[in-house]
C-alpha cells in the first residue's frame, strides 16, 4: 500500500480512539505501571477504554513506522530509532504514572507505553532485514547494468575519446 493510505489509516485510528473515549465517558484510572491495566480486573471494568487505548497505540505505531519508512535501505538505523522511541515512550509512561503527573491523560500515557512495546516486532524485523540484506548484496555481487545504461555508458566513452582526439589534433 502507498504511504498516503497508511497516513489515512493512522489518522482514522486516532479519530476512532477519540470517539471510543467519548463513548466510554470520563474515566479516572489509577495504575502504578502501564502493565497493571492489562490485568483482568481493569479490562473487565473498562473494556471500551481498553479498546480506545489499544487503537491509539496502534495509531502511534503506524505513525512511527511511516516516519521511519522515509529512511531508505538503512535498516539498522531504523531499528535504532524505533528502539530509542520505544524506550522513551516506556520511560515517559512509567514516570508519568509513578509521579501521578497530569501532563497527559492516563489513557494517552498508556497508549504511548503500549506503542513502545509493540515496536519490538518491527525492531526485530529491521535488524534481521539489515543483517540478511547485507548478505544478499555480498552474494549477488554488483547488480547487472541494464542494456540502456550500457549503451549510454558506451556513448559517453566514445564522446570522451572524440573530444580527446580533437584536442590532440588542435595542438
Amino acid at each position: 500500500m502507498d504511504k498516503e493510505y497508511w497516513v489515512v489509516v493512522a489518522v482514522s485510528l486516532f479519530v476512532l480512539s477519540s470517539v471510543l473515549e467519548s463513548l466510554a465517558g470520563p474515566v479516572q484510572l489509577e495504575v502504578a505501571n502501564p502493565f497493571v491495566f492489562l490485568s483482568q480486573t481493569y479490562l473487565s471494568v473498562y473494556p471500551l477504554t481498553a479498546v480506545a487505548i489499544g487503537v491509539r497505540a496502534l495509531g502511534f505505531l503506524i505513525s512511527a513506522l511511516l516516519v521511519i519508512s522515509l529512511i531508505e535501505n538503512q535498516y539498522f538505523l531504523r531499528a535504532t530509532i524505533l528502539f530509542a522511541l520505544g524506550v522513551l515512550a516506556e520511560l515517559y509512561a512509567v514516570q508519568q504514572l509513578a509521579t501521578e503527573a497530569k501532563l497527559t491523560s492516563v489513557q494517552l500515557t498508556l497508549s504511548l507505553a503500549y506503542a513502545g512495546v509493540i515496536t519490538l516486532p518491527a525492531i526485530l524485523y529491521y535488524i534481521l532485514r539489515g543483517a540478511f540484506g547485507g548478505v544478499r548484496t555480498r552474494l549477488a555481487g554488483e547488480p547487472e547494468q541494464k542494456e540502456e545504461d550500457k549503451e549510454e555508458s558506451q556513448r559517453r566513452i566514445d564522446k570522451i575519446k572524440e573530444l580527446s582526439e580533437d584536442q590532440k589534433d588542435s595542438s
